[in-house]
């Protein structure tokens, strides 16, 4: 009888190509007014949206956008103003074995942003960090069962193949409005930015329910003497939910990106209080993991009948997906310029992560780089504001083992500076940590058996000094023995195998 095998099918996820960019997009915007009074930046901010990523041969053609915004003052006003500006984002990343139909993930973020007045224009220089990664899903035809011989001795492994099976987002309009108090005498919206918490991601009817909320603050200027600007934080709750077919809805994790947030001032009718209020168009994108399990065959050879002939090979297999999020506090010292006003009140504080490296220590991911941080704030004794910046380090411990192709995500919910001295500002940050690693193994397996010419032994006694690393299995495949006749093996001993 001829020799059979048994075979199933096992898709595997591989990471192609990873690779990261840096791109500088500059935007610009007409300053009203502006005549020949001294522009003076005070607070920019810049936010990035990529709208579509599309795999071409050994490369990805990203398209997106950048939304500017900058709180300034004109000559000697106390009164704070603003303007905003867009341009769109076009970069091509060489990924060495992209092609058509397989999958991508792409991340990207602002990491620093400068906005400086030129003839009678507000130009912005905005740095982009881009990240994009190429996976392919490939069929695998795995020997899970051996017949049709007589002595065989074999050796199985299961093996686990984790894979992105599926993908799906949602728009969802977040709307609030929040009331203002009359003595605060608001006058209009300045700046906004919000960092999104994401509290659950569930099995529903229908597809994953992703809860959670847009923490936002909105600097808002102010007529009150003294105050010319204040910062109103308030929630967006997040509620949506994104279809996927039931089979897919047990391993999925959910990404929200902001894709334009907008806020107004209402005015105050009949003794009531003025209002803000906001709008926020966020993307929820669930994706899910599918487990493909398969008890394969790793090794074979007979002990009686025909010798074999053994055609091994290696797969790459994902092996586990592991998503976290956490959250961390981190204190930092913001020091004013040698010529710059000393620090009376703080008026708002903006600050964004950027994110240098991360690496493993004992089991666990270190994650480092520095935050931005402007501080908007009123010298003391003057009505003439003022701003302070600096770039402080960070250094974050997370509970999970981090890998070279872990996507890392970091946002600040909250970032307030209260003043020491006149001449330095302590700043307290919340932050949010997401971190995605994929665990990737090499595994051999048997891929073809081919019987050859009847093996040819010639009856004895062998003692064997085993190899350094030499197992049971090694010594009886050499002598073509079943495994148990071997025995235990132990360092330093002989082994004797009778043929």
């Amino acid at each position: 009888m001829a020799l059979q095998t048994d075979r199933q099918t096992l898709e595997a996820e591989n990471l192609i190509g990873a690779r990261t960019a840096q791109v500088l997009v500059r935007a610009e915007a007409l300053v009203p007014g502006a005549g020949r009074d001294a522009i003076e930046p005070l607070l920019a901010d810049a936010a990035l949206v990529i709208e579509a990523a599309d795999l071409q041969a050994d490369r990805i053609v990203l398209e997106g956008g950048v939304q500017c915004q900058v709180v300034y003052r004109q000559g000697e006003e106390s009164v704070v103003k603003a303007l905003t500006a867009r341009t769109t984002l076009n970069h091509v990343i060489d990924l060495p074995g992209a092609q058509p139909g397989m999958l991508s993930r792409v991340r990207g973020e602002v990491s620093h942003v400068d906005a400086a007045y030129e003839n009678g224009h507000m130009i912005f220089q905005v740095t982009c960090n881009l990240t994009a990664q190429a996976l392919r899903l490939s069929p695998e035809q795995v020997i899970t069962a051996v017949s049709g011989a007589e002595g065989l001795q074999e050796t199985y492994r299961e093996l686990t193949s984790v894979k992105l099976a599926a993908e799906g987002s949602e728009l969802a309009l977040l709307k609030d409005s929040v009331a203002l108090p009359a003595a605060l005498d608001a006058r209009a919206a300045l700046m906004d930015w919000a960092a999104v918490e994401i509290e659950s991601v569930a099995p529903d009817l229908g597809g994953v329910r992703v809860k959670g909320r847009l923490q936002v603050e909105t600097l808002v200027s102010s007529g009150v003497t003294g105050r010319p600007c204040v910062v109103v934080r308030y929630p967006l709750a997040l509620d949506q939910l994104v279809e996927l077919p039931e089979w897919l809805t047990g391993d999925t994790w959910a990404e929200v990106d902001v894709r334009s947030l907008r806020s107004a001032i209402e005015p105050a009718a009949d003794d009531g209080d003025m209002r803000l209020n906001c709008e926020a168009e966020v993307r929820v994108r669930v994706l899910a993991n599918a487990t493909d399990r398969v008890n394969a065959l790793t090794d074979i050879y007979a002990t009686r009948g025909n010798a074999l002939d053994v055609e091994r090979e290696a797969l790459r297999l994902c092996v586990a997906a592991e998503h976290l999020r956490v959250n961390e506090l981190a204190r930092g010292t913001v020091l004013i310029g040698e010529n710059a006003p000393g620090v009376g009140t703080v008026l708002a504080t903006r600050a964004r992560p950027v994110i240098g490296e991360w690496r493993s220590e004992n089991g666990q991911g270190r994650v480092e780089g520095v935050v931005e941080a402007q501080v908007l704030y009123l010298p003391g004794g003057a009505d003439i504001p003022a701003s302070a910046e600096a770039e402080l380090p960070f250094s974050i411990t997370v509970p999970q083992a981090l890998n070279d192709a872990s996507l890392i995500d970091i946002q600040v919910l909250s970032a307030e500076a209260n003043a020491l001295m006149s001449d330095r500002l302590e700043l307290k940050l919340s932050l949010a940590v997401a971190c995605d690693t994929r665990r990737r193994e090499r595994v051999q397996i048997v891929e073809e058996i081919e019987e050859e010419e009847p093996l040819v032994r010639r009856p004895g006694i062998v003692i064997r000094w085993p190899d350094s690393g030499e197992s049971a299995w090694d010594i009886a495949k050499r002598y073509a023995v079943p495994v148990d006749s071997v025995g235990e093996v132990e360092p330093g001993k002989p082994v004797v195998v009778k043929v």
